[in-house]
């Protein structure tokens, strides 16, 4: 990103004014098209400090360049007290006015980091306390004189040590006052444009300025039918296009705005005082105060004390309750977003519940606010998608300039006509008539037209699309990522069974677990978890719910308020159900109730999560912890894991079940509750028990492997991206065909060594057999030299791997990007980077997912397919409302079929303003042309009629093809093929229009008196017959079935149509009505044979068309 300031100049400003009046406002909607041109027309380039506007310049992939022309805000505190006195809407501002105006003069505050705010910003107005920022991309930058440069506006996000978060205990009246005048409002909206100024939008189009300018030309020279009826054509075009747009924003913005209110601590001397606010007055430094029974986070706050239980389905895509524990008092912890999600509550999430001792409250400190938000980001990222670069429509552009080209047949006509003396005013409006035709005003409407059907189609599949425009991007599609959990596989985990482990030996597995004895195992199982109960119901992880609720145990929480039950001296407690008859391993334990006393939560960084539990009765604690085997391997003593312990892992990862260890330890019974209390957890965590492994499953959903199959029989590759571990992802990669029997798979992993450059190893994984031993490669070439790169193989790597290749290995970035298969542990910035990499690749990707994790990546994909109606549909251009795979193919084969459509269309349009653009000039020879009638005939009742039914034909119903069809207009294909229609089609114009001058009959006035014969009227005649038929010839010639489309002949609409059209034209040209005779002003030749002869040179000319096309 580039910002470069400029200061107006008088003198270039009224010089562009005046060249503005002089071109009658022409110059100025260039301007309109091209923003900075203004800026470099009407300012002078200048230096940041003073400028008046900036010019920001984004480059996306060195290919594309966006720019940016924004004011340069001054905001001072006068200014800001006396807009509260202005606004009288707003109550909740007025009610405090009496409170600012008791208050000395105060300053306005940025935070820069550390958690201190500037209260004084100089400009070199330094008598006033002022702030200059300038707003991009509902982002605000602000100067900072001190390093003379604009900077990001940030929240308390920025290097800012956990003990600075703590000591914020609100703010007064003025202080959040003056701190929102700079961050503004606490508002994600989506600017909603009104009915009014979309359309100037629309019909300030480049395309639509040239139909006004087309439409004026016509009705001075006398075409009024025709000008009316591209008029007509025009408007419905607009309104179509502006009620879409319309529909789009009212949905996005129903979906996105919300509102409510909110209670702080207000921070008036002393008093910490509880006060309800709108969410939108909240700023950075507001301590908030969240009710226990749950609430919308309307903004990003980081929580001080209490615990929360919230749901992240917003940003994660999984509604599954997460504990959010308050955030350590040190002033040696610098607060991270990722480091401390744990203790972050996102806007947009859900808080369910809060908890803590008694009546305390539960507080939590306002880190940021609107578009800087977690919510925000992900809005931001909807409303400035990356440009996706789709050859199509800028060929199409590129096509148009070509026809330009075509006109200097104008320069050929102007020249013929001054030679034969005819006046200029003629020979001008004759001459910018030619240039009308080479662009056809139904181009726009026709081009929507094959994906528009596309759309309706796809909806009848249950798949619904925001933006048209991608249903002929995804017609390219050649790379399908997929999103595992929920999208290859069932949503949640089934319970498979446990392999007990007794005196060091692994025993045979326990499918049923309430056939399991009431051993430490099975204590282990229903004790360790973060399982709370919500209404009655059991909420927590779906992996701990499943486990519990195999065991048939219930899990009772005190008989007290969900507040009180933070206070962990009335315990959890699990005990078996009254009619449970299973064996006990002691007497005693026939009344049985175990209560979780203190619990270790989970974190990914450890992989485990430990409770202390005591059975009632019993006189010491026992520990139970449950993580990944690995990790609880290296916990235990060794004496009392399986020696076998790899292998029995290994069998059931590698057919892709999920397992987790369990172990447990009995704590030294002199430990009291207050020492337990205290106990750390290295401490307690070691020389465990181990007991044995829980199996779980996630199974494929049943349309899956079909799915995957049918795109690799396409050529389309697959790819699967997924937060998982890279085990259990392999496993779903093999079973549903992602990656192909027999073919190897080389595990990428990079040492972990901090302080020098990563070594990276390459290990190698055939089949179940275990993986060979890990190769270091010094040197990146050596990969592509030693052999690996001529055999059958895919890439699988990590996230934190991909981070690693990505900052220190650039090169063998690309290498792993066209041939990785499997991306698992990938964070939703590493999905969104993986989809860009590819697209860096000129791959054409679609991104498959179902939760608000996959929005970037479903937002860069050049088509992203949403199998959830969450936020994620919001980002995504189609949302597919059965939740499987199946989608994407019905995606792909309708796109093709739009794109294909849009091919045949565009190059019909192109020929058709050819050929009539040829048919003028050989009129305009003899100083004839086409008539009124005839130009509306050809044009609306012939041209916009096929262009209809052309994109009614279907998508092919078959399997994919294995090659997408073309998507590049400038190629050698659709030129030449272009090229040789206009030779035959031209030669055949040419043709009957020198003929007929050689017939003997030619200089009869046929059905006309001698006095109002037009002037050559044969002619007129001829080339219109020849060129009437050419439009129908081209339509069949230009629409193509198989292997993309249905066959012509199963689409009843475009089999009328030709029907219809090639009859009326037969009738016309052969033995029209008088009416029909006067209305086209025909001049019919005396004799039948010549008419007949016309129909022969169609035929023929359809033949070789034919031949040309499909040869």
């Amino acid at each position: 990103q580039e910002i470069k300031g400029f200061v107006k100049d008088k003198l270039r400003n009224c010089l562009t004014w005046v060249f503005i009046v002089l071109t009658v406002g022409t110059l100025r909607l260039v301007f309109h098209w091209w923003p900075h041109w203004m800026l470099y027309a009407t300012h002078r380039p200048s230096s940041l400090d003073i400028a008046e506007k900036v010019l920001v310049i984004e480059r996306y992939q060195q290919k594309h360049k966006c720019y940016h022309v924004k004011n340069v805000k001054l905001i001072t505190s006068h200014s800001t007290r006396e807009s509260i006195k202005e606004d009288e809407q707003n109550t909740w501002d007025q009610h405090l006015l009496m409170e600012l105006e008791k208050l000395e003069k105060t300053k306005l505050s940025v935070h820069t980091s550390g958690g201190y705010f500037k209260g004084k910003i100089y400009t070199l107005f330094l008598e006033m306390d002022t702030v200059r920022l300038f707003k991009c991309k509902k982002m605000t930058y602000v100067w900072d004189p001190d390093e003379s440069a604009f900077f990001k506006l940030r929240g308390l996000d920025l290097d800012i040590s956990a003990s600075a978060l703590h000591l914020h205990k609100g703010l007064n009246v003025s202080e959040q006052f003056f701190r929102r005048a700079v961050y503004g409002a606490n508002e994600i909206i989506v600017p909603m444009r009104s009915i009014t100024a979309l359309l100037f939008l629309e019909i300030l189009n480049p395309f639509y300025i040239f139909q006004i300018f087309s439409f004026t030309l016509w009705m001075v020279d006398d075409y009024v039918y025709y000008a009316l009826a591209i008029l007509l054509m025009s408007c419905c075009s607009i309104t179509v296009a502006v009620a879409q747009t319309r529909r789009n924003q009212i949905n996005l913005s129903s979906r996105i705005h919300s509102r409510d209110v909110a209670s702080i601590v207000r921070g008036n001397s002393g008093e910490n005082e509880v006060i309800i606010i709108p969410t939108e007055q909240l700023v950075p430094g507001d301590v908030l105060v969240l009710p226990s029974h749950g609430c919308i986070m309307h903004c990003d706050a980081v929580l001080l004390t209490g615990n929360c239980i919230v749901n992240e389905s917003m940003l994660t895509g999984e509604s599954v309750p997460v504990t959010k524990t308050p955030m350590p008092n040190s002033a040696n912890v610098l607060y991270n977003e990722k480091e401390h999600a744990r203790h972050t509550l996102f806007c947009g999430t859900q808080v369910i519940q809060t908890r803590y001792y008694g009546n305390e409250r539960v507080y939590a400190v306002v880190i940021r606010t609107s578009f800087s938000t977690a919510k925000g980001s992900l809005v931001r990222s909807i409303l400035y998608p990356p440009p996706v670069d789709f050859k199509f429509e800028h060929d199409s552009y590129k096509f148009v300039q070509l026809l330009a080209v075509v006109q200097l047949g104008v320069l050929y006509t102007v020249v013929s006509k001054v030679l034969r003396g005819n006046n200029w005013s003629d020979i001008t409006l004759e001459a910018l008539d030619l240039i009308t035709i080479v662009v056809p005003p139904a181009l726009p409407a026709a081009m929507t037209v094959g994906r528009m059907y596309a759309q309706a189609r796809l909806e009848k599949s249950n798949i619904f699309c925001i933006s048209p425009r991608t249903i002929n991007v995804s017609g390219s599609i050649n790379c399908v990522c997929f999103d595992k959990t929920g999208t290859l596989t069932e949503d949640g985990l089934d319970m498979w069974g446990v392999v007990p482990v007794n005196n060091s030996k692994y025993q045979l597995p326990v499918r049923n677990i309430k056939d399991l004895p009431i051993d430490h195992l099975l204590k282990g199982m229903v004790t360790c978890h973060a399982l709370t109960v919500i209404d009655g119901s059991l909420a927590g992880d779906p992996l701990d719910i499943k486990m519990f609720e195999s065991t048939g145990w219930l899990l009772e929480e005190p008989e007290v308020s969900d507040a009180a039950k933070f206070d962990l001296i009335s315990p959890t407690v699990v005990k078996p159900p009254s009619s449970d008859g299973r064996i006990t391993e002691d007497p005693e334990e026939v009344s049985l109730e175990v209560g979780i006393i203190r619990q270790f939560p989970f974190s990914s960084s450890i992989q485990r999560m430990s409770v202390i539990t005591r059975r009632l009765g019993a006189r010491q604690f026992t520990l139970y912890c449950k993580g990944s085997p690995e990790m609880i391997n290296s916990l235990c003593d060794p004496k009392t894991v399986p020696e076998n312990f790899e292998n029995e892992l290994e069998s059931y990862t590698r057919e892709g079940y999920r397992v987790l260890g369990i172990a447990y330890k009995d704590l030294p019974a002199k430990l009291s509750y207050a020492k337990m209390q205290r106990l750390s957890r290295e401490e307690a965590e070691s020389s465990l028990t181990f007991l044995g492994l829980v199996i779980m499953e996630n199974r494929l959903k049943p349309q899956t492997t079909g799915v995957i199959h049918m795109l690799r029989d396409a050529n389309v590759r697959t790819i699967m991206v997924t937060g998982d571990n890279m085990l259990t992802a392999l496993s779903v990669a093999r079973d549903c065909g992602i990656v192909p029997p027999g073919q190897r798979v080389i595990m990428v992993q990079t040492s972990n060594d901090q302080s020098k450059k990563p070594n990276v190893y390459f290990t190698q994984s055939r089949g179940a057999s275990s993986p060979d031993t890990a190769q270091m490669v010094n040197e990146i070439s050596e990969m592509t030299e030693d052999g690996i790169l001529s055999t059958d193989y895919c890439f699988a790597l990590t996230g934190p791997t991909w981070t690693t290749l990505r900052t220190f290995y650039p090169d063998l970035v690309v290498k792993i990007a066209t041939r990785g298969a499997i991306f698992s542990r990938m964070s939703p910035d590493h999905k969104q980077q993986l989809v860009q990499e590819l697209q860096a690749l000129e791959y054409f990707v679609a991104m498959v997912g179902d939760g608000a994790n996959d929005c970037g990546a479903l937002k860069a994909a050049h088509a992203g397919i949403s199998l959830s109606e969450a936020e994620s549909s919001v980002a995504s251009p189609f949302t597919s409302k059965e939740s499987n795979i199946s989608c994407i193919v019905e995606v792909i084969r309708e796109g093709r079929a739009a794109l294909v459509t849009s091919f045949a269309i565009f190059k019909y349009m192109a020929a058709y303003s050819l050929m009539q653009f040829a048919s003028v000039i050989i009129l305009y020879s003899i100083d004839s042309n086409l008539t009124d009638i005839e130009y509306l005939y050809i044009d609306l009742f012939v041209i916009t009629t096929f262009a209809f039914v052309l994109g009614r034909v279907e998508a092919f119903k078959g399997a994919l093809y294995p090659k997408a069809p073309q998507s590049s207009l400038i190629s050698l294909a659709p030129i030449s093929s272009l090229l040789i229609q206009m030779v035959i089609a031209i030669g055949a114009q040419l043709i009957s229009f020198y003929l007929v001058q050689t017939c003997s009959w030619y200089h009869e006035t046929g059905n006309f008196t001698a006095s109002d014969i037009p002037e050559g009227g044969y002619e007129n005649y001829s080339v219109f017959t020849v060129s009437s038929l050419q439009y129908i010839i081209l339509a069949l010639v230009f629409s193509k079935g198989a292997p993309y489309r249905q066959s012509l002949f199963t689409s009843p609409g475009l089999m009328v149509a030709t029907i219809i059209i090639t009859l009326f034209t037969l009738y016309l040209v052969l033995y029209p009505s008088q009416w029909l005779i006067k209305t086209f002003e025909l001049v019919l030749p005396p004799t039948m044979n010549f008419r007949l002869l016309l129909i022969t040179f169609g035929i023929v000319n359809l033949v070789l068309a034919a031949i040309c096309e499909y040869l």
